[in-house]
């Protein structure tokens, strides 16, 4: 240990304290790739894919203080950053999805870029190999484009641990200052899982210290870093925090109830003990990360055993496996983590698990073997095309599977050309390994596998992030919302733009009833009709114009002659029915035994004289 700064790391390849370097041109130019693919992944088809009844209730809070005359009660937000965001964005670009989205997609993007603000401790290629790692994650994809406020509580967390290891490096009040300020945020104005994200790091850094041995002189980690933080500036952070925590919740002092969000959020998140909060996915961010992200995982925890046990496990990835072991335990004991809190997984695993690609794009095992650059990229390549074609005949598998009437495992059932191109291709991934290291070495021919192995299973994992947020964003057998929005939502919203047009010119002036939840989707679809009346009982909708209510076993008596259409709010698909056979199908390309169905319905009722087009003035009258 190191008692002038972070622990010695030099074993991995970096050194404490060391001057900020320049970028250089090579990896400004990916850089600025991974910038440009990240914000087509993000933006494109953001405002076709409906909001879920969460996301709904947060932009209907900052709607509403944004539109005086939108309709529904005010919404205490859970989210005070969240809040600030959609009512800057609702006041510039108008209430739309895109709108809802847009900030926190681009705070995805920001989070893909961060590990660049560590390139002097983790070295610039394990730094550009993290956010290479980052971009192809289908966890952070997902989550940034579904208006999360996990993405803020982690860039809040990470841009903390920035300046705390800056002010470790320099011992600067002001990033001590910024590190206290990302901590308010994470606690109070991000998201109700922030406190428990920062008992996560906290645990992850005390795992480190805790695990590193005490240096030359006897002295221990823990008082070594006592020694380096013991002139932190307390005093000025605190205030400062408190500040910039009163003006972000109260949206520059002109919204003073949003005080109260401060309190709603720790109300959750000490709720979130014991209950999950509403909208939460019954899927645990464990089980979302081994099916999402296996390859991560698998790189991620062999990597940690194998660092350890070569004796290269230094201080930064014994913070990684500290905050590994700790989001793991959390987000299994905590009843409000959701399926986009497998971030809390991921980032770490992304972390160890470029350690590793670093050692694997080192130079060849020249010891025994004389062996060209270029071999461990031609058997990484080899490997990329015997995972397709595995890939694809395991998939005709599994269709056959599915076909099993009875849910078991017939031969007759089984694409024999499939089950010979597997065992084939199985073939040649074993003998192709022995082969190269007979040729090139061991070594060698290790590194070519696992970097095939590593590119095939980042390519595969973002397609299959690209499909659950956008092509199968209203399919609940995708995992992660086995509860979807339905696209018949925006059907129900194009069915009142165009009454609107007949009615009353395009102005939203028609008058709507509705029976549905003020913080819900149903009230997001009627946000910018200022005469809608929410009620609670289907009998104060009699003799309206136009009704919205839920499906009822027998119509209502609504006083008259109506017209009736039924639209599909949310379907959900019961994962019980799944059996042992249908995993290949289902996990590979979502086909399932069982179909979805629909959960939730509303039928738009039009009085007949509305039905026929008589305009809004006469019958208003």
């Amino acid at each position: 240990m190191d008692v002038t700064g972070l622990p010695v790391l030099n074993e991995a390849g970096y050194k404490a304290a060391q001057p900020r370097r320049a970028m250089k041109t090579p990896e400004l130019v990916v850089y600025i790739g991974l910038l440009l693919a990240a914000l087509v992944l993000r933006v494109a088809e953001l405002d076709t894919v409906p909001l879920t009844e969460t996301e709904a209730g947060r932009a209907l809070a900052a709607w509403r203080f944004v539109r005086l005359d939108a309709p529904g009660t005010d919404i205490t937000p859970d989210s005070p950053l969240l809040f600030v965001l959609h009512s800057l964005t609702f006041s510039t670009l108008g209430g739309s999805e895109f709108a809802v989205r847009i900030l926190t997609a681009l705070g995805g993007v920001a989070l893909i870029l961060s590990p660049a603000l560590f390139r002097d401790l983790l070295g610039r290629e394990r730094a550009l190999i993290l956010s290479v790692l980052l971009a192809f994650s289908p966890v952070l994809l997902v989550t940034s484009r579904s208006d999360s406020p996990v993405i803020w509580s982690l860039l809040a967390g990470v841009v903390g641990l920035w300046a705390l290891w800056r002010y470790w490096e320099t011992q600067q009040k002001s990033v001590a200052v910024l590190a206290t300020i990302c901590l308010g945020a994470l606690l109070l104005l991000t998201d109700p899982t922030g406190p428990v994200l920062a008992l996560i790091l906290l645990g992850g850094l005390a795992f480190a210290f805790w695990t590193t041995q005490a240096d030359a002189d006897g002295q221990s980690a823990f008082s070594a870093a006592w020694e380096r933080l013991r002139g932190w500036p307390w005093s000025t952070g605190l205030l400062v925090t408190a500040l910039v925590v009163v003006v972000a919740a109260t949206l520059f002092l002109t919204y003073p109830e949003g005080l109260s969000a401060i309190g709603a959020l720790l109300g959750e998140a000490i709720g979130g003990l014991t209950t999950a909060s509403p909208g939460v996915s019954v899927v645990s961010p464990p089980v979302i990360t081994l099916f999402y992200e296996p390859v991560l995982v698998l790189f991620g925890v062999i990597g940690a055993w194998w660092l350890a046990r070569s004796g290269r496990f230094a201080f930064v990835e014994r913070f990684l496996l500290g905050w590994l072991i700790f989001a793991a335990a959390a987000s299994l004991l905590y009843a409000g983590a959701g399926a986009e809190h497998a971030l809390w997984l991921v980032l770490p695993l992304a972390g160890l698990t470029a350690r590793i690609a670093l050692e694997l794009l080192r130079g060849p095992d020249r010891l025994l073997w004389y062996t060209p650059e270029w071999a461990k990229w031609a058997l990484a390549i080899i490997m990329v095309g015997l995972l397709f074609v595995l890939t694809v005949h395991v998939q005709a598998l599994g269709r056959a599977l599915l076909r099993s009437p009875d849910g078991t495992v017939q031969l007759s059932q089984v694409d024999a050309r499939s089950a010979v191109w597997v065992l084939v291709g199985l073939l040649f991934v074993f003998a192709g390994y022995f082969m190269a290291a007979s040729l090139w070495g061991g070594g060698t021919a290790g590194r070519g596998w696992a970097l095939g192995l590593l590119v095939f299973g980042m390519v595969m994992s973002l397609g299959s992030g690209w499909n659950a947020a956008v092509f199968r964003s209203a399919d609940p057998t995708e995992l992660w919302h086995t509860t979807a929005t339905s696209y018949e939502t925006a059907l129900l919203r194009q069915t009142l733009v165009e009454l609107s047009q007949r009615q009353t010119g395009g102005f939203p002036q028609i008058p709507i009833t509705v029976q549905a939840g003020q913080d819900g989707l149903v009230a997001w679809l009627v946000r910018d009709y200022p005469n809608v009346r929410f009620i609670s009982d289907v009998g104060d909708a009699r003799g309206q114009e136009i009704v919205l209510l839920p499906e009822y076993a027998e119509a209502p008596n609504l006083g008259g002659s109506y017209v009736g259409q039924r639209f599909v709010m949310t379907t959900g698909w019961n994962s019980a029915a799944l059996r042992l056979v249908d995993l290949p199908a289902w996990w590979l390309q979502r086909q399932t035994r069982t179909a979805s169905a629909p959960l939730v319905r509303i039928i738009l009722w039009l009085r007949q004289d509305v039905y026929n087009g008589v305009p809004f003035d006469e019958f208003a009258q």
